[in-house]
């Protein structure tokens, strides 16, 4: 598993087919969805000890795994399960239960994630039904997760649960990206460590521990799909209908235009979840805050990752996902069952995505007969999300708030600041038509 990884499933991604640099860059052992370019790969220095080459590592193996990581803000802990490995085979998995005490102490999240040359790159949130099935990268080439090894510098020793390794390092300064390994006399690493973003958008790292190793072929059945990625993605969509008018909100900045088709948006617990933590940076601090209200059927399907591309929005995902509004819980936690597609989340808070797929015509009612699942959005308010963040305090709220969900404080500050324009009574002034650039299709 890669922190990379996680970050891609948690916030929207750059959704295309591979180019020649992302080719390179899966060879390296990068995640081509990650790296735009290899220009500031780093060929490895001369070692302390002489021109040391980097180690190789075993083609064949499994172990236990311990795991700990940093997600754009949010620490995963104790993490504890089993790490699969088939270079030859061209494939590997992940499987483990992290503590995640973001909204809650005590929280755990399963997660499996299953990487082939065959099978593409997905990851499976919760277990067997609960699960969720979250593919990226199927239009992309494999990328071995030990490739970069070959680039690294040995930097090095140390002793990792009783056994003396040699610590090897590498460097990607486009990205911010480290990773480091302590590999054995015997070509099995004891640990891995990866940051990357250096406190940007995409920030975080983890760490992987490996022990109690057995050497040789994990097998065909050790790689087969989970059940949610085998028999249930996209997920089926929530079964009690009815059309309803919601209000949901979206931080953005020009020249993307102001609407929603294509978009990912948050309730006001939803969106708090994202911007208390990756969405508190300061590049997020410079955008604006729009309130949205919007008629949606509640046949929610599977949330799906849109991105602005600079030029327009894309919803990644399959027709069937791309046909309805998807739901999931906030940053993908909470109690809600199936990542919180059909439950109420009023612990993490939901988040959604609009799909232009699901747009219903000009005067069509949303729901199952119409074709369509949601109509009519209308913008509201638009506020700066400086405004909000620093001037009224929501960020300090937010730092209180986060282990004791739902963020109530944080909660009270969001909707005072959208429900007057009056700096008295917690408002925020709108931000005029101009300097939003409102383009609204309804």
């Amino acid at each position: 598993f890669s922190a990379v990884a996680a970050a891609a499933a948690a916030a929207p991604g750059r959704h295309a087919g591979p180019r020649a640099e992302e080719v390179e860059a899966a060879r390296l052992g990068l995640f081509p969805f990650f790296v735009s370019d290899i220009s500031g790969l780093q060929l490895p220095l001369a070692s302390a000890d002489g021109a040391v080459k980097p180690p190789k590592i075993m083609p064949q193996w499994s172990s236990a795994l311990i795991y700990d990581g940093d997600m754009m803000n949010i620490p995963f802990k104790d993490g504890r399960g089993t790490f699969l490995y088939d270079r030859d085979g061209s494939r590997y998995r992940t499987t483990y239960e992290v503590k995640d005490a973001y909204f809650n102490p005590g929280m755990l999240q399963f997660r499996d994630q299953l990487a082939g040359a065959d099978i593409g790159d997905n990851m499976t949130w919760g277990r067997d039904d609960d699960g969720v099935c979250m593919p990226w990268g199927y239009d992309r080439p494999y990328s071995d997760l030990f490739a970069w090894v070959s680039l690294a510098s040995r930097t090095g020793q140390k002793n990792v649960g009783g056994e003396t390794c040699s610590v090897w390092t590498w460097y990607f300064p486009s990205y911010g990206l480290t990773s480091e390994i302590c590999v054995g006399a015997d070509g099995l690493p004891r640990e891995m460590n990866q940051t990357f973003g250096a406190g940007g958008k995409w920030s975080g790292g983890n760490y992987m521990q490996f022990l109690n190793f057995t050497v040789g072929d994990p097998g065909d059945e050790a790689f087969m799909a989970s059940k949610a990625c085998a028999t249930n993605w996209p997920t089926q969509p929530c079964e009690n209908e009815e059309v309803v008018t919601m209000d949901t909100y979206r931080i953005w900045a020009p020249p993307e235009p102001m609407e929603l088709a294509n978009r990912n948006t948050g309730d006001v617990l939803g969106d708090l979840s994202f911007v208390c933590t990756q969405g508190s940076g300061p590049m997020y601090r410079s955008k604006l805050i729009t309130y949205w209200q919007v008629i949606v059927s509640t046949t929610f399907g599977q949330y799906a990752l849109c991105n602005y591309n600079g030029t327009d929005n894309v919803c990644a995902g399959p027709p069937a996902q791309l046909a309805r509004v998807g739901r999931r819980s906030g940053q993908m936690s909470g109690k809600g069952a199936r990542m919180g597609q059909c439950s109420p989340n009023d612990d993490a808070g939901s988040q959604y995505s609009f799909p232009g797929l699901a747009q219903c015509p000009p005067g069509v009612v949303p729901g199952g007969a119409a074709g369509c699942t949601w109509t009519g959005a209308v913008p509201v308010r638009t506020i700066k999300a400086s405004c909000i963040m620093e001037e009224r305090g929501l960020l300090e709220a937010c730092s209180r708030d986060i282990g004791h969900a739902p963020f109530k404080e944080a909660a009270a500050v969001w909707l005072a600041a959208f429900a007057t324009d009056d700096p008295y009574m917690g408002g925020c002034p709108d931000v005029p038509s101009a300097e939003s650039d409102i383009v609204v299709l309804v």
